[in-house]
């Protein structure tokens, strides 16, 4: 069975790279992360997200066992990929979900990881961010959304992970808000991000803890 994983690192001494990057896996990428939600990193090195694709449950059982919780705290969110579409490109060229079928049955907790490629116009850049920080402060108000993280690697898309208590709630939130929608109609007129992508996923699992809880502990098991 696909499997993939959401990780965010608190660390208790800030790094200038991430401090976990697990060889075991198929697919990871790395970057500074918003402390403990989808906000915008400072950039102070003490908050870092992964996205990991693996060949097996046991391989990702096998490499959050050894991670050293002496770096801080961690937050391991198990995933079973469903779809992916989109044309967004990660750091070193890798495409780690195009073989997804691009619909795909969600049932249960279900997460989105949304992919956003810059563009060279740094309005459009700037545009996007100021609202994407609009939209992350309205979703953790969004009913069914349960937690949220942001990835932002040195090279590649920005990356927007949200758990939800069904996809219906995700899909509820992102077609019929009116801030949501009208980011929509804006991309589809002037092409704020210049590449996208949108993962949908199952959630099977969540250990550690964020900010002190673990938020998924009353919908999956450790």
């Amino acid at each position: 069975m696909d499997v993939a994983s959401w990780h965010v690192l608190e660390l208790t001494t800030p790094a200038q790279t991430c401090p976990w990057l697990p060889g075991e896996a198929r697919f990871v990428q790395a970057g500074i992360s918003g402390a403990g939600r989808a906000e915008m990193p400072s950039g102070d090195g003490r908050w870092w997200s992964l996205l990991a694709r693996w060949d097996s449950h046991a391989a990702a059982d096998a490499a959050e066992t050894a991670f050293d919780t002496g770096l801080g705290s961690a937050w391991h969110v198990r995933l079973e990929p469903q779809s992916y579409r989109g044309d967004a490109v990660l750091d070193g060229g890798l495409t780690p979900f195009d073989d997804l079928p691009e619909a795909g049955r969600v049932t249960g907790p279900a997460a989105v990881v949304t992919f956003a490629g810059l563009g060279p116009d740094p309005a459009k850049a700037n545009e996007f961010l100021e609202r994407f920080q609009v939209l992350a402060d309205d979703v953790e108000r969004a009913p069914g959304n349960l937690a949220s993280a942001i990835l932002t690697p040195r090279r590649g898309p920005v990356l927007t992970f949200s758990a939800w208590n069904t996809l219906s709630s995700a899909m509820t939130w992102a077609y019929h808000q009116p801030v949501h929608a009208e980011t929509v109609a804006r991309q589809e007129q002037a092409q704020i991000v210049e590449t996208s992508g949108f993962l949908r996923c199952a959630v099977v699992g969540s250990t550690g803890t964020l900010r002190g809880r673990n938020p998924l502990s009353a919908v999956v098991a450790a």
